[in-house]
């Protein structure tokens, strides 16, 4: 038999769009800039403590810069000492304008979460459940 796994999980019941878009929103309005990968620059961030939460924009290399008036972010991404949690939301319309990190298979007004090292998914880790809880009570 064959298996079907993915390197995506829908996780819309463990971390709704609406959390995912007030994190979008605490970030950019109480955040800084830092960026953490070579890909793109200048990143939304915050610090959250126990870990690092970066935002990336939905166009991908087209905003380099990760200006707010060029493009939405649709990647959030959770780090900590040893992880690298990427988180992506999928909104209305996204697959028709072939929005960066949407994968095959993802469906609109969802939320994923992918590895960055496209690994199979199984199951989320306890880490990023405990993770999503802070994110709550921020």
């Amino acid at each position: 038999m064959k298996s079907n796994q993915t390197n995506f999980l829908r996780i819309t019941n463990q971390f709704s769009v609406d959390e995912f878009e007030k994190v979008k929103g605490f970030i950019l309005e109480k955040g800084n800039r830092k960026t953490y990968r070579n890909y793109d620059n200048h990143n939304p961030y915050y610090n959250f403590g126990k870990f690092e939460a970066y935002l990336g924009a939905d166009i991908g290399q087209q905003n380099l810069y990760n200006k707010t008036d060029l493009s939405d972010f649709n990647e959030l991404t959770l780090k900590d000492e040893n992880h690298y949690y990427k988180i992506i939301i999928v909104r209305k319309g996204d697959i028709q304008a072939s929005k960066k990190w949407i994968l095959k298979g993802m469906q609109e007004n969802e939320v994923y979460y992918t590895d960055a090292y496209q690994e199979s998914i199984k199951e989320i880790p306890n880490l990023l459940l405990e993770y999503f809880n802070l994110l709550r009570k921020m």
